[in-house]
């Protein structure tokens, strides 16, 4: 959730890795074997694993407003998962083969309310958040459209949205641990406060200290492969550690992830996130599922950088960036001191 978010690094990606392409927790969490199904669900009926990539077209389309209460549930969009051995992103089979405790999901999510004071609509509570499970293993496409027919979405808008905000790698790091921006974590404190500080500390309790990489109150306030904001200013509210309930399952599942912006973007799509009513162009409305796509990225309603985001990931989709021969050749660059990447 991108609220009040100035820019980031769907712009990151625009400058260093679009123009190349166009020229050439922790203990919470339990790795699952196992594709493309969750875990007790019965897969059977699925068409034969291939290893075609995705149509241009994609596999799913828009549900419509209303229609959130009939969504097909977790193992039934399991069924409907086109099986692929296609993978362009293989540094990300450790997070795609991780499945949250779904216990453990619930309870950070219950702990921090959206609709209290009337930001939300309270079914964002009492329907949306505990949803939320990433309880589903497969390649990272599989997990696209797992999330695209949990949430009734167009898979193709969840690819592009990747595109933008990390490459489609979940979490990357450098041999010492250090995350690498703009590949599965960004939005970097460019100032340390006593918020910060609380917040980076309660990060540091799942497995990794960013402040040791960044600095003291200085640490990501994104993560995963759809650059899901745990931060949570408490300007905007006051939840435990100034995170929004989300780390550390955004960083370490895949599933997790889609998962939850795909609940993101139903809820915005059914007219249920009220307080974007006063930002932007003070319209908001259900309905406008690329208004979702844009407020996803600005925390705001069609302002200039929403409707650029908006912009930038429907030319992913229409250019099938996915598809290019060069797709599964972009990787992060070693960098000096650090070294060289790998899945984290």
């Amino acid at each position: 959730m991108r609220r009040a978010r100035p820019g980031g690094s769907g712009l990151a990606f625009q400058a260093t890795i679009l123009l190349p392409l166009l020229a050439a927790q922790c203990m919470m969490l339990g790795r699952q074997a196992g594709v493309a199904h969750p875990m007790g669900t019965d897969t059977g009926g699925r068409a034969a694993e291939s290893s075609d990539p995705p149509p241009p077209g994609g596999y799913f389309r828009l549900a419509p407003v209303g229609s959130w209460s009939t969504l097909p549930s977790d193992g039934e969009c399991a069924a409907e998962v086109h099986q692929s051995t296609w993978e362009p992103r293989t540094d990300n089979q450790g997070s795609n083969q991780t499945m949250p405790d779904a216990d453990a999901v619930h309870q950070s999510l219950a702990a921090r309310p959206r609709s209290d004071g009337g930001a939300y609509d309270k079914r964002w509570d009492t329907w949306l958040l505990p949803r939320v499970d990433g309880q589903f293993t497969g390649t990272t496409d599989e997990i696209f459209q797992w999330g695209a027919c949990k949430w009734g979405l167009p898979d193709n808008v969840l690819r592009g949205i990747a595109v933008r905000e990390s490459t489609w790698y979940q979490y990357e790091i450098y041999p010492g641990g250090r995350c690498v921006e703009n590949y599965g974590c960004g939005d970097i404190f460019s100032d340390p406060s006593d918020p910060s500080r609380v917040y980076c500390d309660g990060l540091a309790q799942f497995g990794h200290d960013y402040q040791t990489d960044f600095g003291d109150g200085i640490c990501p306030k994104t993560f995963s492969i759809m650059g899901i904001m745990s931060w949570e200013d408490p300007s905007w509210g006051r939840y435990p550690g100034n995170q929004n309930g989300t780390f550390p399952f955004n960083r370490d599942s895949t599933a997790f992830a889609v998962d939850y912006i795909g609940g993101e973007l139903r809820g915005c799509y059914e007219g249920w996130e009220f307080w974007l009513d006063n930002t932007g162009t003070r319209n908001y409305g259900p309905g406008d599922l690329w208004g979702c796509v844009g407020a996803w990225y600005a925390g705001a309603w069609h302002t200039q950088a929403a409707n650029g985001y908006i912009g930038r990931v429907r030319k992913e989709i229409r250019d099938h960036v996915w598809l290019k021969s060069g797709w599964p050749g972009i990787k992060p660059p070693c960098r000096k001191p650090y070294g060289c990447p790998k899945g984290g």
